[in-house]
C-alpha cells in the first residue's frame, strides 16, 4: 500500500511541475558509485521528461527536462533516485545498490548472480557494519544476518564471541562457522589458557573488518558443502577490499568512543549484612552475635550498628573512573589503472576497559594487489599482518576474580592499609582491587595471512584458478601472581609463560567453465582439488618462589617444570560443482566434496559430501507476471557436511607418552586407538522462497531441518581395559527451524527510508547418545546445572523445581521436618513422591538456546543527513543465574549479598520468594541448584544507532568528501534478567554449558563520534 501510495504521489507531482513550468532546459550529468566513481556502460531508464528514453552510456549524459522538474532515475541492479532540476545546468546522479536479480553473491570457489542462487546465503554489506565500536568480525555480524546468532560471552576486551548458525550440532566439537577469507580457510576459535574464567582470547579479533568488502553467510548444507568435512556449522565468506582504476584516492575514517558498563551490580552495606549474618547465625544457634560485631566495630546499639555503612566499596573501586575510551583510526590509500589496481590499509584499534587492568589493543597493515599481466592472465596478491596486545584481568568462575570478589567479599574492609600497601587479611579470599591491578594476564598475538591467486583464460569458456595461502600465528600469554597477594602467597609468587607458534599453508587449484548451449541452456562447471596443513608448536613454563619485582619464571627459586607438544594435521581434498540453468528461469546445482585427513584412522579417513539444490523463477514466466508480485523464486536443497573438530589430530590412534617408573624413564599407553573413528556428519534439508512485491519489498523464506549423526563422544569402557573411556561417534542431534527477512525500500527520492526485519525461529533436540548395558541413553552432566539428554535441548538445565517458600500454616512433611526444615525455607517439587527432597526430584527445568532471534534495521536519508537504528533481540530463552547461589539471599554467610535480596523471608515479611538467612546444612538445603536461579533471559537492544552528515561537494570542492557521525552502541537493553548482561556466557564457547551467568561482565555503552574522509 505504502508503494502505491508514493508512486502515486511522485507521478502526480510530475503532472503537476509539467502543467506548471514550460521552460526546457538540457541537464547533463555524471552517474557514479556509491564511492564516487564513473559507471560505465550501466543502463538507465530515464522518466518523468517528455523524451524519456533508454540508453547505455559510458558514464555521462544528458537529457532534455523542465526547470524544477522532479525526474525519477531507475538503474538496473539498483535503486531508483529522484532528483529536482535546477537551474544550473550540471546536476549529479549518485546509485545507490538495492537488492536485485543481478546482484552478485560470493559463494564457494566462486560467484554467482541472485537470480541464479538456488542455496540459502545472507549477505551483509561493510557499510552496514563499519562503524560498530567492535575489533572482531564476529561482533560487527551480531544482528546483521539471518539465522546466525552471535553472543559477545563477556563484555572484557578482545573477548571471543559465541556464533551458531541455525543452532549447534556438536557436542565435543566446535559448533563455530569456518572463516573464509578471499577464497582461503583462515585459522579461529580461542588460543591460550582460560585461567580468566569465559573471556577466551579469539583469533579472529586479530582479522581487521576494516578491509572487509562484503560478508556472505552458506547457512545450508548445499552452499556449505563445497567445504566438505568442515562445513557443517556453516561458512563465513569474506571478501576484502580491492583498489579501483581511476584515481588515486586516500581515504581516512576515524572514531572515539566513551564507554560505560551497561549495568553495575548493587551490594548489601556494612550493616545491611550484618543483620543478613547475625539472623542466619541465630537460625542455627539460637544466638545473637550482634553485640560482638557491634563492640568490635565500635557500636553499641545493633540498630544503630545495622543502618551503619563503613570500609570501602569494592565494586566501585574495582571501575575505572570516568568513561573509558575505545577508538579505531584507520587510512587508507588506494587507485591504478585496468592493468594494476592497490589497496593498502593501516588500522589501530585501542579499548580500554571499563575493569581497572583491562586493555586491548590492535595493530594492522594490509595491501592487496591486482594486476592484469595479459589478455588472459591476472594475479591478485594480499597480506596483512597484525599484532594484538591484551591484558584481562581474573574474572568470572574464578574465586579471585575481581568482579567475583567485589561482590562477595564481607563488607566493612579497606583495600589499603594505612601505609599505602594492599590489605589483604581481613579478606576471605582476597582484595578485589589487588586482583585488578596486581595480578597479571597478558597476551600478545602476531599474525601473518598472505596469499597469491592466478588467473588464467585458457579458452573464451574455461578458466583455470590457482591459490597459495600462508598462515602465521605467534602467541606469547604470561600469567603473573605475586607474593604479595593472598592467591601467590603460598607459593611466594608464580608465573606461568606460554609460546604458541601456528603454521598453516593451503593450495587450492580450480578449472571453471561456463558455457551457453543454444538460446536456452546455460552451463557453469566447477572442479578442484586442495592441499592444506596445520603445524602447532607449543611449549609452556612454570615457576614458583619469585624475588621481588620478577615475574618471569627464569627468575622462579623453584625449579622450572616445561611442557612442550608439537602436532600437524593435514586435510586433502577433491571437490567440484555443476550449475545448469534453463531460460534463466529454471536453476539445478549439483555439489561433491571429499576430504582425506590425517585426523581420522585408517578405517575413514575419507570423507564424501555430496549435494543438490534447485531453483524455480516463476516470475519469469508470460502467464505469471504481474504488477504485484514482481519477483517469486522457489528454492529447495539437500546436502551433506561435516565437522572434524571434536577430537585432537590424533584422537583415532593409540598413543604412548612419557611414564617414569620411580626414577627410570618409560613409556606407556595413553590414549586407546578407534580406527573407525569419523567425521560428524549433518545432513541438511532446506525449502524457500525469495519474493518480491512492487519491486521495492524483499522477502526471503527459509524452512530447515538439519539433522546431525556419527557426533564424536566418549565412550566408557570397563576398569579392566586400564582404560575410562574411548573416542566415538555415537550421538545424533536434530536443529530445525524457521527463517523471515523482511527488505523494504519504503520510501525513495529526496527523502528516502529502508527497513529491515529478520527473525529466526529455531527448535533444538538431541536423538542419541551412548547407551548403558541395558540400552537405556546415559544422561551426561555440565556445568553447573546442566544436563544433556536424549529428548532435551543441547544444555538443558536440570534440577529441583522450586515452588516459593514454606510458609506458617504449611504442613511440611516430616522427613523434611527431620532436617530442620521451617517456613521461610524454599519449598521444591517432590516428584517421586516419597515425602522427601532429593537427587530423585530433579526434572528439566529450562533452555538456553532462543526460540526467537533477529533484529529490525531502519536507515533515513535527507539531503546530507543519514540516520540508521538497528534493534536486536532474542526472546524465549533461559539463563542459569549461578551468581545468585553466592550472592543470592540462600547463599553462605560468608559472602555478601546483592541488593536485590534484601525482601527475604523474616516472620515479620513473608511476601516474598527470597527464603530466610541460613547457616550450615539448611543454607545449603535453600541454595541446591533449582528453578529458582532460572531467569527469562529474553531482551531486546538497541544494537547501534548512528546520525551522520555528508557535505555537498560544492562546500568542500569536488575531490573531497566528508561524513561525520555521532552514534552509540548497547544503548538501552529491555529485558527481566536481573544479571548483569541477558547475553553472557560463563563458559565461553562451550557447546554443553550454555547460558549460565557467574559474575560474568557484561557488555558495555558506547557512545561514539567519527568521520570518514576521502580525497
Amino acid at each position: 500500500m505504502k508503494s502505491k501510495i508514493t508512486w502515486c504521489l511522485a507521478l502526480g507531482l510530475l503532472f503537476l511541475t509539467q502543467l506548471t513550468f514550460a521552460q526546457q532546459k538540457t541537464v547533463t550529468g555524471t552517474v557514479t558509485d556509491g564511492e564516487g566513481l564513473p559507471l560505465p556502460g550501466v543502463n538507465i531508464v530515464v522518466q518523468g521528461t517528455t523524451n524519456g528514453t533508454q540508453t547505455d552510456f559510458d558514464g555521462n549524459y544528458s537529457i532534455n527536462a523542465q526547470v524544477n522538474q522532479v525526474l525519477v532515475f531507475t538503474y538496473v541492479g539498483f535503486e531508483e533516485q529522484q532528483k529536482t532540476v535546477g537551474s544550473a545546468s550540471t546536476i549529479n546522479v549518485q546509485l545507490t545498490a538495492g537488492e536485485s536479480l543481478d546482484e552478485v553473491i560470493v559463494v564457494g570457489f566462486g560467484e554467482q548472480t541472485r537470480k541464479s542462487l538456488t542455496t540459502s546465503v545472507a549477505k551483509v554489506e561493510a557499510e552496514e557494519i563499519k562503524s560498530i565500536a567492535t575489533p572482531t568480525i564476529s561482533g560487527a555480524l551480531q544482528g546483521a544476518a539471518n539465522g546466525l546468532q552471535v553472543n559477545q560471552n563477556s563484555g572484557a576486551p578482545g573477548g571471543a564471541f559465541s556464533v551458531r548458525v541455525r543452532g549447534a550440532s556438536s557436542i565435543n566439537g566446535s559448533n563455530e562457522p569456518l572463516y573464509v577469507v578471499d577464497g582461503v580457510p583462515v585459522l579461529s576459535g580461542s588460543i591460550g589458557s582460560n585461567a580468566v574464567g569465559g573471556q577466551t582470547n579469539d583469533v579472529i579479533a586479530n582479522l581487521n573488518f576494516s578491509d572487509i568488502e562484503s560478508i556472505q553467510v552458506l547457512k545450508d548444507a548445499s552452499s556449505a558443502a563445497i567445504y566438505g568435512a568442515r562445513g557443517a556449522n556453516g561458512v563465513v565468506l569474506i571478501t576484502t577490499k580491492e583498489g579501483k582504476a581511476g584515481k588515486f584516492q586516500i581515504e581516512i575514517n576515524s572514531y572515539t568512543g566513551f564507554q560505560e558498563e551497561i549495568k553495575r551490580y548493587e551490594v548489601f552495606t556494612a550493616g545491611e549484612y550484618f543483620r543478613w549474618a547475625d539472623i542466619a547465625l541465630d537460625s542455627q544457634f539460637g544466638t545473637d552475635g550482634a553485640g560482638i560485631w557491634s563492640n568490635a566495630f565500635g557500636y553499641t546499639a545493633s540498630e544503630e550498628f545495622y543502618n551503619s555503612d563503613f570500609g570501602d566499596t569494592y565494586v566501585d573501586a574495582i571501575y575505572r573512573e570516568g568513561s573509558p575510551i575505545v577508538k579505531q583510526i584507520d587510512a587508507t590509500l588506494s587507485g591504478g589503472s585496468e592493468k594494476a589496481r592497490f589497496y593498502v590499509n593501516f588500522t589501530d584499534f585501542k579499548q580500554v576497559g571499563v575493569l581497572k587492568g583491562q586493555d586491548f589493543d590492535r595493530r594492522s597493515l594490509t595491501f592487496n594487489g591486482n594486476f592484469q599481466a595479459s589478455d588472459k592472465l591476472s594475479i591478485d596478491v594480499g597480506t596483512t599482518i597484525s599484532q594484538s596486545d591484551n591484558s584481562r584481568v581474573n574474572g568470572d568462575n574464578n574465586i579471585y576474580g575481581a568482579l567475583t570478589t567485589s561482590v562477595l567479599e564481607i563488607p566493612g574492609n579497606d583495600l589499603f592499609n594505612e601505609d599505602g600497601t594492599y590489605n589483604t587479611a581481613p579478606f576471605t579470599f582476597s582484595n578485589p582491587l589487588q586482583n585488578a591491578l596486581v595480578d597479571q594476564n597478558d597476551s600478545r598475538t602476531f599474525r601473518m595471512f598472505s596469499n597469491l591467486g592466478l588467473t588464467y583464460k585458457l579458452t573464451d569458456n574455461l578458466t583455470l584458478n590457482s591459490r597459495g595461502s600462508l598462515e602465521r600465528i605467534d602467541f606469547k600469554e604470561l600469567i603473573f601472581t605475586p607474593a604479595t597477594t593472598r592467591r601467590g602467597a603460598p607459593s611466594n609468587g608464580s608465573t606461568t609463560k606460554e609460546i604458541r607458534m601456528i603454521n598453516r599453508w593451503n593450495v587450492t587449484n580450480t578449472l571453471n567453465y561456463v558455457k551457453n548451449i543454444g538460446d536456452n541452456f546455460n552451463i557453469n562447471a566447477l572442479g578442484g582439488f586442495s592441499f592444506e596443513g596445520t603445524n602447532i608448536d607449543n611449549t609452556g613454563l612454570n615457576g614458583t618462589g619469585l624475588p621481588a619485582g620478577l615475574m618471569y619464571p627464569a627468575s622462579a627459586a623453584v625449579p622450572i617444570t616445561a611442557d612442550n607438544s608439537i602436532t600437524e594435521s593435514k586435510i586433502f581434498s577433491y571437490f567440484g560443482r555443476v550449475g545448469l540453468s534453463y531460460q534463466d528461469k529454471l536453476f539445478l546445482e549439483g555439489t561433491m566434496r571429499a576430504d582425506a585427513s590425517s585426523v581420522f584412522g585408517s578405517g575413514n579417513a575419507i570423507g564424501y559430501f555430496p549435494a543438490v539444490s534447485g531453483g524455480y523463477l516463476i516470475s519469469e514466466e508470460d502467464w505469471f507476471k504481474n504488477n504485484v508480485l514482481t519477483n517469486f523464486k522457489a528454492r529447495a536443497s539437500w546436502g551433506q557436511t561435516g565437522n572434524q573438530s571434536g577430537i585432537g589430530n590424533f584422537g583415532s590412534r593409540f598413543l604412548a607418552g612419557v611414564s617414569g617408573y620411580g626414577p627410570r624413564p618409560g613409556t606407556s599407553i595413553v590414549q586407546l586407538g578407534a580406527p573407525d573413528l569419523s567425521w560428524e556428519t549433518t545432513t541438511q534439508i532446506d525449502l524457500g522462497a525469495d519474493i518480491t512485491l512492487f519491486d521495492r519489498i524483499d522477502i526471503t523464506y527459509d524452512y530447515y531441518n538439519k539433522e546431525t549423526t556419527d557426533v564424536l563422544l566418549s565412550r566408557p569402557l570397563r576398569n579392566s581395559s586400564g582404560f575410562l573411556s574411548v573416542a566415538a561417534n555415537v550421538g545424533e542431534i536434530r536443529n530445525t527451524g524457521h527463517e523471515v527477512s523482511i527488505n523494504a525500500r519504503i520510501l525513495t527520492g529526496e527523502f528516502t527510508w529502508t527497513s529491515q526485519f529478520q527473525a529466526a525461529y529455531l527448535e533444538n533436540e538431541i536423538l542419541s547418545l551412548q547407551t548403558d548395558a541395558a540400552g537405556e541413553f546415559i544422561p551426561i552432566d555440565a556445568g553447573f546445572a546442566t544436563r544433556l539428554a536424549v529428548g532435551q535441548p543441547l544444555g538443558a538445565f536440570y534440577g529441583l523445581l522450586a515452588d516459593g517458600l514454606w510458609q506458617e500454616g504449611d504442613d511440611i512433611p516430616q522427613a523434611l521436618v527431620d532436617r530442620g526444615v521451617q517456613p521461610g525455607d524454599r519449598r521444591y517439587v517432590d516428584v517421586n513422591g516419597d515425602g522427601n527432597i532429593n537427587a530423585n526430584d530433579r526434572a528439566f527445568m529450562g533452555n538456553p538456546l532462543p526460540k526467537w532471534t533477529g533484529n529490525f534495521r531502519n536507515t533515513f536519508t535527507y539531503k546530507g543527513f543519514d540516520l540508521s537504528g538497528n534493534f536486536q533481540f532474542e526472546e524465549d530463552k533461559d539463563i542459569f543465574n549461578n551468581s545468585n547461589a553466592f550472592g543470592g539471599a540462600s547463599g553462605s554467610v560468608n559472602f555478601n549479598k546483592f541488593r536485590s535480596q534484601l525482601n527475604y523471608w523474616t516472620p515479620e515479611n513473608t511476601d516474598t520468594d527470597l527464603p530466610r538467612p541460613r547457616r550450615g546444612s539448611l543454607q545449603s538445603y535453600n541454595n541446591q541448584d533449582s528453578s529458582a536461579f532460572i531467569e527469562d533471559a529474553s531482551y531486546v537492544r538497541l544494537k547501534e544507532v548512528v546520525l551522520g552528515y555528508t557535505f555537498s561537494p560544492e562546500m568542500l570542492g569536488r575531490d573531497l568528501s566528508l561524513r561525520v557521525y555521532i552514534g552509540g552502541d548497547n544503548l538501552v537493553t529491555w529485558t527481566d534478567y536481573s544479571g548483569l548482561d541477558p547475553e553472557v556466557n560463563t563458559f565461553g564457547n562451550s557447546n554443553a554449558s550454555r547460558g549460565t551467568d557467574f559474575f560474568t561482565q557484561g557488555l558495555n555503552k558506547v557512545y561514539k563520534l567519527g568521520f570518514n574522509l576521502k580525497f
